[in-house]
């Protein structure tokens, strides 16, 4: 998992938007930040797992960044005719799971507000790479609020970049998962 959140943990405000996340992040890159580490991140990941909401808002990025590799969507129905990437829909993290494990995937990126909380409460997300923006929104959508139970996390690094953002990289402590499954 790899996402960009306020300092106080939301990553879009109430109604999904995502202005303040893009024009600070443009800052932070103007002011030399580079891409925060997003394409050495991208190339060490073989498949992508992204929420409905967040796959129709990438669509509208224009280019699509995920290239080739295998993309599972978490939700119900699919896409208008002639939507493309082409991409698998689940409707659940354990139809997720089976389509990534019949294509191979073992290095999974885990993106959108509720499919996080669905693969956290799973137990299918080994390790997070949260970017903190210098803004406290005050309220909008949490990755990580819910009922679910609490995720134990031992830091790995801790990194600063110029415009005020500040990158922490996380593993999940949890001895459960411990074994030679795939990493999400």
């Amino acid at each position: 998992m790899y996402i960009g959140l306020s300092v106080d943990g939301y990553i879009a405000r109430p109604d999904g938007d995502l202005a303040w996340l893009e024009s600070r992040g443009a800052a932070a890159a103007e002011a030399g930040a580079g891409d925060l580490g997003y394409e050495a991140f991208l190339a060490g990941i073989d498949a992508v797992v992204l929420g409905r909401v967040t796959y129709e808002q990438v669509l509208g990025f224009g280019d699509w960044p995920y290239g080739e590799r295998p993309v599972v969507v978490l939700g119900s129905g699919g896409p208008g005719p002639g939507t493309a990437p082409p991409v698998q829909w689940a409707p659940s993290v354990p139809r997720a799971v089976e389509l990534l494990d019949a294509v191979g995937a073992r290095h999974v990126y885990v993106d959108g507000g509720a499919t996080i909380r669905s693969f956290l409460d799973a137990g299918r997300i080994d390790d997070l790479v949260l970017t903190r923006v210098p803004v406290l929104l005050r309220e909008g959508i949490s990755p990580f609020a819910g009922a679910g139970t609490d995720v134990p996390l031992e830091l790995v690094d801790v990194r600063s970049f110029p415009g005020g953002l500040v990158q922490e990289a996380y593993r999940v402590a949890d001895p459960h998962r411990a074994g030679d499954r795939p990493h999400r």
